[in-house]
Formats: structure tokens, C-alpha cells, sequence
């Protein structure tokens, strides 16, 4: 211990990561670290005073984690970071893809002022006497707007894969499975049948969806499928009830779906419900 500690978090859900604000005081940490599929720690202060695994980490430095890293960790005076945990790796973005080990990207001030204006911009929104059905549409629009900041600081321009003619192609793609899946929200959605739906091969499909949102196709439908669900359920309707929410959006599997709810959003679906109607 270097004096007295104290340890204070903020936390939001988006589609697909976990927002979170953490301010700590001077410490030392060891120990494996699991960062689920993809972690990015950003630093939210100019004064930022921290030693990882041997290398000083400087308040313009993006940290980039994959799966399960060793930590040596010192900070010998408090410190403020945001922590963004996606549920996918978010490969083939252009970003660092090895595991195992901490990366640093320094950036500049414009790209990083941008991105921490994005992230307070998400947690200010959460946080905010806002409806849950008002907040879950405004969401993917946040999900967006931080992936483009992250883009801008770990994939240098020249590289980055959105002003290709594929990209846009792909683009245009995964606007008309949103569509077809916002439209069918009750069937499940099977890869085969999706592909055929849309005229194209499941490969592509599922290249489509990793290029513009850095997750399976899998993941992508379930996400969405997810706040789907808590939008519905965040308007409290008397005759709404839990399991006819989650039929009506392809979940039927209840247990299953309590505990991604859970992990997604902090809280059981019945929770959701129960509080909008108290509202």
C-alpha cells in the first residue's frame, strides 16, 4: 500500500463493450489481468503517472489489450482512466491483433482529446435523467462515434478501411441485414438462411459485419437483439412481461438470456422492467 487507497468506477453498457471511468489512488497491482476479448485503457487526465510491466505510460499513450495478460502494474500517484471492454477481439480493423501483452500508441492531441470527448460524451448521456428506451436508441450512435475515435488513434489513416470501395460495399450490406433482422425480429437467424436472403455468401456476410463492427455475425444479431429487448421492456407496458419480450426478439432460451442480460447491462431483465414501471 502507498498510503491510504481509495478506488472509485463509473460504468456504462453500449452494444457489443463496457464503458468505464476508473480513478485510483497511488498503488502497485500484480497479477493476470483477463481482457475478455479486446480491452482499451485511455487516459483521462494530463497528468497520468504509471509503470506497466516495465514501460512508463504516458498520458498520451492508448493502452491495447487482448485476452489474458501478466500485470506489473505501479502508479505512484492518482490517476484517472476510461476502460473499454469489447466483447468481441475487434480484429481486422487494422489495430494491433497479437495477445498476451500490452500495446502503447502514442497519439496526438487532437485524435486524443476526440476520443476522450467521445467517452465522457457516453457516460454524461448514461448518466443523465434519460428514459432506458430513449438511451438504448441513442447508444448505437455512441457505440459508433467511440469505435471512429479508437480508429483514429490505433489504425493510422492511410490504413484504415473505410474509404475503400469493399468497405462501402460491406457497409451497405450490413445496413440491409439490420434492416431484414429489425424487420424479423421474432424468427432465428440462422447464417444460411440469412446469406440467401440477402443474395450473398455467408463468407462475405460475415466479412461484411467483422469489417464494419469488429464482431462475428453472431455476435452482431445478439447485441442487437439484446437492446432491442431492453427497449421494449424499458417501456414498462402492463401486458409486457419478460418471457414475451424475449420470444418477440428471438431469445428462448430464459436462463441463458438472464445471464447475458445480466453481464451486458448490470442488471436481470425482470429488474428493467420492474423499474420502468416505477418510474
Amino acid at each position: 500500500m502507498l498510503g491510504p487507497y481509495f478506488y472509485g468506477r463509473a460504468i456504462t453498457a453500449l452494444p457489443g463493450m463496457l464503458l468505464m471511468l476508473e480513478q485510483t489512488s497511488p498503488r502497485n497491482l500484480s497479477g493476470m489481468m483477463n481482457a475478455m476479448g479486446c480491452t482499451v485503457v485511455v487516459p483521462m487526465s494530463n497528468e497520468t503517472h504509471a509503470v506497466f510491466n516495465g514501460s512508463t505510460w504516458s498520458s498520451s499513450e492508448i493502452g491495447l489489450l487482448r485476452k489474458e495478460v501478466l500485470v506489473d502494474l505501479r502508479e505512484p500517484s492518482p490517476n484517472t482512466f476510461a476502460v473499454i471492454r469489447f466483447s468481441s477481439d475487434m480484429q481486422n480493423r487494422g489495430w494491433n491483433e497479437s495477445e498476451g501483452r500490452l500495446h502503447l500508441h502514442n497519439t496526438s492531441g487532437e485524435h486524443l482529446s476526440r476520443l476522450q470527448h467521445a467517452i465522457r460524451n457516453a457516460l454524461a448521456l448514461s448518466s443523465a435523467p434519460m428514459h432506458h428506451q430513449q438511451f438504448a436508441f441513442a447508444a448505437e450512435s455512441l457505440r459508433h462515434e467511440l469505435i471512429d475515435a479508437l480508429d483514429d488513434v490505433l489504425t493510422p489513416r492511410s490504413a484504415r478501411p473505410s474509404g475503400s470501395r469493399a468497405f462501402e460495399g460491406y457497409r451497405k450490406l450490413v445496413s440491409k441485414l439490420d434492416d431484414f433482422a429489425h424487420s424479423h425480429p421474432e424468427i432465428p437467424l440462422y447464417s444460411e438462411a440469412l446469406a440467401r436472403e440477402l443474395g450473398t455468401s455467408v463468407r462475405t456476410l460475415q466479412l461484411a459485419v467483422q469489417a464494419v463492427h469488429g464482431a462475428s455475425l453472431h455476435q452482431h444479431l445478439r447485441s442487437k437483439r439484446l437492446w432491442c429487448l431492453r427497449a421494449q421492456l424499458a417501456k414498462g407496458k402492463p401486458a409486457t412481461s419478460v418471457s414475451s419480450a424475449a420470444f418477440a426478439n428471438g431469445f428462448t432460451h430464459m436462463g441463458e438470456l438472464s445471464q447475458l442480460y445480466k453481464v451486458t447491462f448490470g442488471e436481470l431483465p425482470s429488474e428493467t422492467l420492474l423499474r420502468s414501471r416505477s418510474a
